[in-house]
């Protein structure tokens, strides 16, 4: 940095840098100060405040708005920003007014653009510019009021409402001990007291769907708004201390104390926010406390769930990732590198916090390949104190997956599948052997059920040799068996004779390139079934189905690409023997008995069958609900097949919409042409070329209308199976008076609950029908409430 400093410097004194450069270079500076130097950081400042007041004359805006800029981008660094904004306020009171003018012009673009993030961290920025008598006090307050009035509004959405709640609440760490005993401490009070009535007057029916854990013990699970709040009340508590928080501000005190306060330029917030998408809510993870860091004195103490250094910590960690997560190293250094690592047990925060990421419902804000890989590439950094952590956070949640959420409970063995893969297989087994136990006494009990799908991920990621080997001979019973195919057709038996020498015949059709009507030549002495409209007969899977779908799976299973080129090739073959959804539930059947020691491939046969246009999405869907599949109703690699029909749908909407769009461009490029056309012939060959163009645009149309048809169906298919199967367990338990909260029914009842808040783009589009016709008053309470927990979390 002192470097950097010293070459500005000769550079103006030369009078030849480019202008260009010269922008470079001071924005390197603003962007590296705080940053680790020979030098203090308050002679940084200074040196620095000294280059951008020489420079501020021609180049203010740009000097202005790198401010902005970094201290949004580079959070961590606020108290920095603010101190040098408010020395330049020191030099030239004019500069401090304009800044405040341009962070309020930026507020208002930030909320246009819905960056909300953006937000929270400007309006700390603005906040944190009293401690260095940049704003006027009173005139913040007013700000806030503005924010705390428009939320206690009637008729505003709960979501804005919360975030203008929170943006207000996340500022008050850094400007709550410049309040307290100030004149302006009574009119600070009355806000307080404004944002806990807002606070308490909210309605929270949603929490089940987005809590990790059923049970609050050891650690409850508070909501995040009431968690900050009850962070911000122990602050207050405490005279408004912190101890992480860094404030260079002071060193300057006297400095600052010389210059003007500006009030704040008016601002409200635009009056369309009601159709805008805020920030959804969230559970705050908490899996340490202040117990579980070891009590020695060279190891920082854990800060209590209720104390603001938790929050503050946590919020610090979240800026680096916000800002870093494209790159793994790069964002696994800097967390490394946050400031004052020293006073807190940064390895347990940073367990925690990449914990909570992974296990957010319903979906993380990044890809649950991001949290493995940081944790990884912590560890690697780390070796000597966080595995250890790693280890310690993996038995906690291991001990209570019995109140975990089932979602979660899956999410967390991918993760730790993903874990071990990396770490080859190194765990301390010895510990879980009471898995293999409990499996021979109850193996639907979660800590069996967990580690099959455990071993079942990893077998994804390896080979069935290596997983026996790496495995103690101990959960031997837990491991899956080892892939295969189940071709019915490979040998002659008294009981398949006739399917067996078809299927013979038609592997010798396909060897020698016949047509699909030769195949099907080869299939006549086989029954054809009733698939005229009738119920099928009791021959049930028909025969021909059954000889073509082997036979094709056979030539195919050898790679996925050769299971892509087969489908390709033999896809009007499959089409003839596949008539009507009958027909195609019957494939989906007979593809799962072929494949049902290999579910990794099965799951990608849904894939391939819907991209060939095979199947639709429709019919895998009662596939997935049928009685045919209800034994494996709790295994992950179903609802992974769900998963996969449900976003293909999606996709295939969005992607039609794109084309749509652009088709309706083209349209428009081929009037404007029409009409400006020089001569007859020219406009009489532009007037076909739009209406090859408005062809397209119906054609497009018609597509989407299809496809969100379809989407349609799908959703309400999957909803009204979740309610069958819920209402006929709930019903049959009573009437043989059994306990109704089984096991099952949470871990179904989370899937249904899982389905409506990670779709919730899609399933609002139908929230009318839904409540007419499938979530009635007439249904299961313990059913209906998901429904109503669901419209809570959307509102």
């Amino acid at each position: 940095f002192e470097m950097e400093v010293e070459q500005v410097r000769i550079n103006r004194k030369r009078k030849f840098e480019e202008d260009d450069d010269l922008n470079t270079r001071l924005e390197e500076l603003i962007k590296r100060i705080g940053e680790k130097s020979q030098e203090s950081l308050e002679t940084n400042l200074e040196r620095l405040v000294d280059i951008l007041d020489q420079e501020i004359t021609t180049k203010k805006e740009f000097i202005l708005n790198s401010l902005v800029k970094n201290a949004i981008e580079q959070p961590e660094k606020i108290t920095i920003y603010s101190t040098l904004v408010g020395l330049l306020n020191v030099k030239m009171f004019s500069t401090g007014g304009e800044f405040l003018v341009l962070i309020m012009e930026k507020l208002g673009r930030l909320i246009d653009d819905a960056e909300w993030r953006s937000v929270q961290l400007l309006i700390r920025f603005l906040a944190d510019l009293i401690n260095c008598n940049v704003v006027m006090g009173a005139s913040l307050l007013r700000l806030f009021d503005t924010f705390i009035a428009t939320a206690a509004e009637p008729g505003v959405k709960p979501s804005m409402r919360d975030f203008l709640l929170y943006t207000v609440m996340q500022s008050l760490p850094w400007i709550g001990l410049y309040f307290y005993d100030s004149k302006d401490e009574v009119e600070f009070e009355r806000l307080l007291e404004l944002l806990e009535t807002e606070i308490e007057k909210r309605d929270k029916v949603y929490m089940p769907s987005i809590r990790v854990w059923s049970s609050d013990n050891p650690l409850p699970q508070i909501e995040y708004m009431d968690s900050l709040w009850l962070q911000i009340k122990n602050m207050r508590n405490n005279n408004w201390e912190d101890n992480w928080i860094i404030r260079p501000y002071i060193g300057f005190e006297s400095k600052l104390e010389s210059s003007l306060q500006h009030p704040l330029p008016q601002f409200e917030l635009p009056p369309d926010l009601e159709h805008t998408q805020f920030p959804l809510p969230y559970v705050v993870f908490r899996i340490f406390d202040t117990q579980d860091v070891p009590n020695r004195p060279e190891v920082p103490k854990l800060p209590r769930f209720n104390s603001i250094d938790r929050f503050l910590v946590e919020d610090a960690i979240m800026n680096v990732i916000n800002s870093k997560n494209l790159v793994k190293k790069d964002c696994a250094e800097s967390l490394l590198r946050i400031s004052g690592r020293s006073s807190m047990p940064l390895n347990y925060m940073l367990v925690e916090v990449l914990f909570g990421g992974l296990l957010e419902l319903p979906v993380p804000r990044y890809p649950e390949l991001f949290y493995g890989s940081i944790l990884i590439q912590l560890c690697q950094l780390m070796a000597d104190h966080l595995p250890q952590v790693l280890a310690q956070a993996v038995a906690y949640v291991y001990e209570r997956l019995d109140t975990m959420n089932t979602v979660l409970v899956d999410r967390f063995g991918s993760w730790f599948a993903y874990f071990l893969s990396n770490f080859k297989y190194h765990w301390t087994w010895s510990e879980w052997e009471e898995c293999v136990k409990l499996n021979s006494t109850d193996p639907n009990h979660p800590k069996p059920k967990f580690l099959k799908e455990v071993f079942l991920k990893l077998l994804w990621l390896t080979f069935h040799e290596k997983l026996t080997d790496v495995i103690p001979d101990e959960f031997a019973p837990l491991l899956p068996v080892k892939p295969g195919y189940n071709h019915k057709f490979a040998e002659v038996t008294t009981e398949n004779n006739l399917q067996a020498r078809c299927a013979k015949a038609l592997v010798e059709s396909i060897k020698n390139k016949e047509g699909v009507d030769m195949m099907l030549g080869s299939l006549d002495p086989l029954p054809d079934g009733a698939l005229d409209g009738r119920d099928l007969d009791p021959m049930y899977p028909e025969a021909k189905l059954e000889v073509v779908v082997q036979t094709i799976l056979r030539v195919g299973c050898k790679s996925i690409s050769h299971i892509s080129v087969a489908l390709n090739r033999f896809r009007d073959l499959m089409m003839a023997v596949m008539p009507n959804q009958d027909a195609k539930m019957c494939c989906l059947k007979i593809t799962f008995s072929f494949f049902k020691t290999n579910h990794q491939l099965m799951c990608i046969m849904i894939e391939k069958y819907l991209n060939f246009q095979l199947i639709e999405p429709s019919c895998i869907v009662s596939w997935i609900f049928s009685p045919y599949m209800l034994p494996h109703f709790d295994r992950l690699y179903l609802w992974q097949m769900l998963d996969t029909t449900i976003k293909f749908c999606i996709k295939r909407c969005d992607r039609i919409k794109v084309e749509l769009e652009k088709s309706k461009i083209k349209l428009q490029e081929k009037k404007a042409q029409e009409t400006s056309a020089p001569d007859p012939d020219i406009a009489e060959t532009r007037k076909q070329m739009t209406a090859a163009a408005e062809e397209e645009v119906d054609h497009y149309v018609k597509l989407l209308e299809d496809a969100e048809r379809s989407q349609k169906e799908v959703f309400l298919i999957v909803v009204q199976r979740f309610i069958m199967i819920l209402s006929d367990h709930i019903m049959r338990s009573e009437q043989e008076s059994r306990y109704t909260q089984t096991l099952w029914f949470r871990c179904t009842r989370d899937r249904l609950r899982q389905t409506l808040v990670k779709y919730r783009r899609e399933v609002k589009r139908y929230m009318v029908t839904l409540q007419t016709l499938l979530f009635t008053p007439e249904i299961e309470h313990k059913i209906l409430e998901c429904f109503t927990q669901f419209k809570g979390y959307i509102a």
